[in-house]
C-alpha cells in the first residue's frame, strides 16, 4: 500500500470517528447547558429562600417588640388611671405617647416587610415553575443523550479501532501532519486537486481553490513518499485516478 492509499484509508475512517464523535459530542454539550442552566436556577431559588428566611425572622422580630409595646401600652393606662396629680398624670401621657409613636413605626416596617416578602415569595414560585420545565427539558437532553450513546456507542468503538490500525500503517511524520491538519479543519484533512484546464496545465486545491504550480501535480502522479500540502489552506493533496489516468497517458 504507497503511502497516499494508506492517507486516504486513514482520512476515511477518521472522518467517520469524527462524524459519529460529533453526534455524541453535540448531545453532551446540550445536555452540560441544560444542566448549568438549572444550576442556575438552583442558585437563584437559594438566594430566594434566603433572604425569606431572613425577612420572615425580621418581621418575627417586629411583631414580638410590638407585643411588648401593646403590655407597656396597656400597664401604662393603668398608671393613668391611678396618677396622684395632674404632674404624674402628664409625665406618663409622654411615655404612652412615645410608645405609641414606636408602635405606628413598627406597624410601618412590618408592612414594608410583609410586602417585601410576598415579593420573594411570588419569585420563588415563578423559580420554582421554571425549574420544572426546566427539568423536563434536561431530562429529555438526557434521554436523547443515552439513546445517542446507544445508537453509536459499538459503532464508534469499532471505528475507532479501524482508525488505530489505519493509523499504524501511516509513517510517523505523515502520520504527524494528518493528524495536525485533520484537527485544524474539523477532519477535513486531504484535498483532491480540480483539472481547471489539462491543456494549460491549470490545477488547483478542491478545498481552497489555490492555484498549483504543475509540478506540484506531476509529483503526485508518480509513487510519492512524502506528503504534499496545499500552500493555501495546508491540507494533504492527492490526485483522483482520473485526473491522473488522463495525465499519465498524455
Amino acid at each position: 500500500m504507497t503511502l497516499m492509499e494508506s492517507l486516504l484509508k486513514l482520512h476515511r475512517v477518521d472522518a467517520s470517528v469524527r462524524g459519529l464523535r460529533s453526534r455524541l459530542d453535540s448531545s453532551e454539550r446540550y445536555l452540560a447547558q441544560q444542566e448549568r442552566e438549572l444550576a442556575t436556577i438552583d442558585e437563584r431559588i437559594g438566594e430566594l429562600s434566603t433572604r425569606e428566611r431572613h425577612l420572615q425572622v425580621k418581621i418575627s422580630t417586629l411583631e414580638n417588640e410590638a407585643t411588648q409595646l401593646d403590655e407597656k401600652i396597656e400597664k401604662f393606662r393603668g398608671d393613668l388611671n391611678n396618677a396622684a396629680n395632674a404632674k404624674q398624670y402628664q409625665a406618663v401621657l409622654t411615655e404612652v405617647e412615645t410608645v405609641k409613636a414606636r408602635r405606628r413605626e413598627i406597624d410601618d416596617q412590618t408592612l414594608a416587610e410583609m410586602e417585601a416578602i410576598e415579593t420573594v415569595r411570588t419569585q420563588l414560585a415563578e423559580q420554582k415553575g421554571e425549574r420544572e420545565e426546566r427539568v423536563k427539558v434536561r431530562d429529555i437532553a438526557l434521554a436523547r443523550r443515552d439513546e445517542r450513546a446507544s445508537e453509536v456507542g459499538d459503532r464508534l468503538h469499532e471505528l475507532e479501532q479501524e482508525r488505530t490500525e489505519a493509523a499504524a500503517d501511516v509513517p510517523g511524520e505523515a502520520l504527524g501532519v494528518f493528524e495536525h491538519v485533520a484537527d485544524l479543519h474539523e477532519g477535513e484533512a486531504m484535498a483532491t486537486i480540480e483539472e481547471i484546464s489539462r491543456r494549460h496545465r491549470e490545477y488547483a486545491c478542491g478545498e481552497c481553490n489555490m492555484h498549483l504550480p504543475f509540478e506540484v501535480v506531476s509529483t503526485l502522479v508518480g509513487n510519492v513518499s512524502h506528503v504534499v500540502q496545499c500552500p493555501s489552506c495546508r491540507r494533504i493533496l492527492y490526485v483522483q485516478d482520473e485526473v491522473k489516468g488522463a495525465l499519465v497517458g498524455k
